[in-house]
C-alpha cells in the first residue's frame, strides 16, 4: 500500500529495508557494543540521513545494512528476505544486484574513463558487454556527465567523480543506495552539487540512505536518524525545506 511521502516528491511504497533488535559486538574487556539493538524500517522512495559523530556506531550500522559483515543477534531483512538465512555466496550476490554503494573516497579505477568505471557496476550480474556500456552510458548522461564519458577517472574533478561513483552505484537500479559521507571529500559548492543530485535521484524514485556525521547535511533531509553509543537516539521525519521552497 502506497503512503504518503515523508517529505521529497516521491511516494514512499514497500517495505526495502527491516532491522529488529540488530546488534554487533566487538571483542574487547569489556566487549564493545557497535550496533546495540536497532530496529529500523526503510521504505521504497525514501530519502534519509544515519548521523552521529565518530564512534556512535554508523559505520558499523551502514556495514550491517550493506550486508559486509552480519550481525550477532536480531533481524536484517531486505525487501522481505532475511539476511541470515543466506550463505556468503547469496549474500555477495544480493549486494551486487539490489545495493548500491557511494564512498567518500570515490574507488575509482584511475586509468579507466567514466563510462567503463560504471560498467563495473554490472560485472556481477552476467550482463553482456555491450548492453554493460550502453547502460553505464545512460546512467552517466542520468547523472550530468554526458560531456564526460570518455575521459578517465584521473582527469576528473571532485564532484565530478562523485558523480562517476554515483552513476556506478544506480546503474543496476537496486533496492538501496548507501552514500557514506559522499560530500567529506567536497567544497561547499560541489557538496551542494551532490546532494541536489541525490534528491534528484530519489525524486526520481531511488532509496537513499546517507551516512554521515554533517548534522546541517542530515538536517535538510526529510527523515533523519541519529546514532549515539550505538543506540538510536531519534529517529525524526518532518516536511523538507529547500531553499525556501516547499518539497512535500
Amino acid at each position: 500500500m502506497t503512503q504518503e511521502p515523508r517529505g521529497g516528491q516521491n511516494l514512499v511504497g514497500d517495505t526495502v529495508l527491516e532491522l529488529v533488535d540488530v546488534t554487533k559486538q566487538y571483542p574487547g574487556n569489556p566487549p564493545v557494543r557497535a550496533v546495540d539493538r536497532v530496529s529500523l524500517h526503510v521504505s521504497e522512495g525514501e530519502l534519509l540521513a544515519i548521523v552521529g559523530p565518530s564512534g556512535s556506531g554508523k559505520s558499523t550500522l551502514m556495514n550491517l545494512i550493506g550486508t559486509l559483515d552480519r550481525p550477532d543477534a536480531g533481524r536484517l531483512s531486505i525487501e522481505g528476505v532475511d539476511t541470515a538465512s543466506m550463505s556468503d555466496a547469496a549474500l555477495a550476490g544480493l549486494r551486487a544486484r539490489r545495493i548500491g554503494f557511494v564512498f567518500q573516497q570515490f574507488h575509482l579505477m584511475e586509468n579507466l574513463s567514466a563510462v567503463a568505471n560504471v560498467a563495473t557496476g554490472l560485472l556481477y550480474q552476467g550482463t553482456l558487454g555491450k548492453v554493460r556500456r550502453k547502460r553505464a552510458t545512460e546512467t552517466c548522461r542520468r547523472v550530468g556527465l554526458g560531456h564526460r564519458l570518455h575521459h578517465t577517472a584521473a582527469q576528473l574533478s571532485g564532484g565530478e567523480r562523485q558523480r562517476v561513483a554515483i552513476a556506478r552505484a544506480i546503474v543496476s537500479d537496486p533496492a538501496i543506495v548507501l552514500a557514506d559521507e559522499p560530500t567529506g571529500n567536497l567544497d561547499s559548492r560541489t557538496s551542494n552539487e551532490i546532494v541536489a543530485l541525490l534528491r534528484q535521484l530519489n525524486d526520481e524514485g531511488s532509496t537513499i540512505l546517507v551516512i554521515t556525521h554533517d548534522r546541517d547535511l542530515a538536517a535538510s533531509f526529510p527523515r533523519r536518524i541519529a546514532l549515539n553509543d550505538g543506540l538510536v537516539a531519534d529517529d525524526d521525519s518532518r516536511p523538507l525545506l529547500d531553499s525556501g521552497a516547499d518539497r512535500s
